[in-house]
């Protein structure tokens, strides 16, 4: 065998070998997700239940503006996460908040968190700055107090179905008045998942 086609052989064979070994990467899109169903929640899984519940809501409690005609202010709680997975629960909530908005009947504020409300404040102060543009400056007593509070939960129930693991989902949304502390609409949707029973979900 001449060295030509030595060197040639094991050239194809090495292209062989990564082609073989090359992982296929596929873009995912919403409307294909169906095909490629997780035992863990997903995005669509988030979204799907949060949008049954909100329009729930907004159809029953929060179908027609404040008296005043304006709409309510609403303060969204962090969700709870109690699975065993590590759910990042800011884009559920910043999903929330973007559908409430839509709706036109709700004005959602973050004014009140931890660093929010030091911004809230810093920019009352902006005052003393020479660098700042006075007639710009925010002026006091005309922060928004919040009407309403969304709490939101979400827990795991595992159990076994024959050689299978029935995962649920059990994802809660609970609307309380600040006015008096009371209940105003709550809801619950159970997202069902059966997989095998040696599958973790961690």
């Amino acid at each position: 065998m001449t060295k030509k086609i030595s060197t040639f052989i094991l050239c194809m064979a090495l292209a062989f070998a990564t082609t073989a070994c090359t992982t296929q990467t596929k873009v995912i899109s919403s409307a294909e997700s169906s095909e490629y169903v997780t035992a863990t929640l997903s995005e669509d899984d988030f979204q799907s239940a949060a949008k049954e519940m909100l329009d729930d809501m907004l159809s029953n409690e929060l179908s027609s503006p404040k008296a005043n005609g304006q709409p309510y202010v609403m303060l969204i709680s962090d969700i709870q996460n109690d699975t065993m997975q590590r759910i990042n629960t800011a884009d559920l909530t910043d999903y929330i908040k973007k559908e409430l908005r839509r709706s036109g009947r709700v004005k959602t504020t973050d004014a009140f968190g931890e660093n929010r409300s030091k911004n809230v404040a810093l920019s009352r102060q902006l005052s003393d700055s020479s660098l700042v543009d006075k007639s710009t400056v925010k002026k006091n007593n005309t922060v928004k107090a919040f009407d309403l509070t969304l709490e939101g939960r979400i827990a795991q129930r595992n159990s076994t179905v024959g050689k299978n693991k029935k995962i649920e989902y059990i994802f809660s949304l609970n609307l309380i008045d600040m006015a008096d502390g009371t209940e105003l609409w709550s809801d619950k949707k159970v997202i069902t998942k059966l997989t095998d029973k040696n599958t973790q979900t961690w």
